[in-house]
């Protein structure tokens, strides 16, 4: 691990920090176990909180809002599947895309709070995202994005567990899922989540790849499967990806899409024989969330709890950045304490969701039964859960 490229990494490494880069890829190489409980150094911070990463899954509101126009199920499943590929550009690869390589996140506290709007027109109506960090240990943030108007709601949460990944990359493997509800007709559909390699880590310019499969399961009986490739093996080109839509009980396809997660894709109607455009990332920008200006956002807000932080990082004082992220996560592990001392549990300090029980929860109950049929079609690797099975769900006021 001492052969670092020097040249490479000064593009994006500061000089006056190599030595400390360089011992952190050390570190890394030797470390067993989550890489979460590791401290990054402050020059690879990125200036937000992984809590405001949910914000992706409403970066193209209208195809949010479009999934219950579908006029038959098979549409409707295609609708949601477009809807996901329209997240995966913002999630995983537009921070490198922008700044020429992927930083780490601030780690959220317990009971982080982010909230984001997008106002649309009488036609779409508004989406509303509501978040919160459920857990800190284990790190799981939970999420709910609405459009009363177009009848479609998103609940799930996420979790994520790293490990080093040799040569000089980190594997991620995200636990939790999401689950879309249709207001009408009522449908639901459980979505899994992918894995991401992390690669670039000598050369300083970190940048996501997705890789495995996921899966779109609905309760109307049909199942799409997402194929990605990290060094194109579908179409030459990284970022990668080929979907199936079919029955869940193994029927022929009625859709199939391909084409670049991170740019264009087309979609094939196979009984008509017919290949259209899918989606672009480039020609279908993201659309911004509106959020509160920083004098109005209460302390848990990320934006407010972690603006010292991020100041500092913009200013590029690394070491008055440290000290800022040092007193909060120290604040943390103060009240962690009290908590214990009075016996209490992460859950109450939670103020926007709730722990449910997934036995007396409609969304819980649906997703027990879309992740049985999965789990029959595809086996249990089809989707990573924490062993306690945990559900959080926004209170509702």
């Amino acid at each position: 691990m001492s052969n670092i490229d020097d040249e490479n990494a000064s593009a994006e490494v500061p000089a006056e920090q190599k030595d400390s880069f360089r011992s952190f890829i050390a570190t890394l190489a030797q470390f067993s176990g989550d890489l979460s409980s590791l401290t990054c150094p402050s020059f690879l911070l990125s200036s937000v909180s992984l809590l405001e990463y949910s914000q992706y899954w409403g970066d193209h509101p209208k195809l949010f809002a479009d999934i219950s126009n579908g006029k038959t199920p098979e549409d409707r499943l295609l609708n949601v599947t477009r809807w996901f590929i329209s997240t995966l550009y913002g999630s995983y690869t537009s921070r490198s895309t922008a700044v020429g390589m992927e930083r780490k996140p601030y780690n959220p506290i317990l009971g982080e709070q982010y909230f984001a709007k997008w106002t649309g027109d009488e036609e779409t109506g508004d989406t509303i995202l509501s978040a919160e960090q459920v857990s800190h240990h284990p790190p799981i943030m939970g999420f709910h994005l609405e459009n009363k108007k177009a009848g479609v709601t998103l609940e799930g949460h996420c979790g994520q567990k790293s490990r080093f990944a040799m040569p000089a990359g980190i594997d991620v493997s995200q636990t939790g899922h999401a689950i879309v509800t249709l207001a009408e007709p009522k449908e639901h559909y459980l979505v899994t989540l992918p894995s991401l390699n992390i690669r670039g880590m000598v050369t300083g310019r970190p940048y996501v790849e997705l890789s495995g499969s996921t899966y779109i399961v609905s309760s109307t009986g049909l199942l799409t499967t997402i194929e990605y490739s990290t060094r194109g093996y579908f179409s030459g080109e990284r970022h990668s990806f080929k979907a199936t839509l079919k029955p869940i009980d193994g029927g022929s396809a009625f859709y199939t899409a391909q084409g670049l997660w991170s740019g264009a894709s087309t979609f094939t109607d196979v009984k008509k024989n017919e290949t259209s455009l899918f989606f672009d990332s480039e020609a279908d920008k993201s659309v911004p969330p509106e959020i509160k200006p920083l004098s109005e956002l209460g302390p848990l807000e990320s934006h407010k709890l972690w603006a010292s932080v991020t100041n500092a990082i913009n200013a590029r004082d690394y070491a008055a950045a440290s000290r800022e992220k040092s007193q909060i996560e120290e604040a943390q592990r103060a009240l962690a304490r009290a908590r214990k001392e009075r016996g209490e549990t992460q859950a109450d300090a939670l103020q926007i969701f709730e722990l449910v029980d997934e036995d007396n929860d409609e969304t819980g109950k649906a997703f027990a039964a879309l992740k049985e049929e999965l789990i029959n079609a595809v086996g249990a690797k089809a989707l990573k859960e924490d062993d306690n099975r945990p559900h959080w769900r926004l209170r509702r006021r």
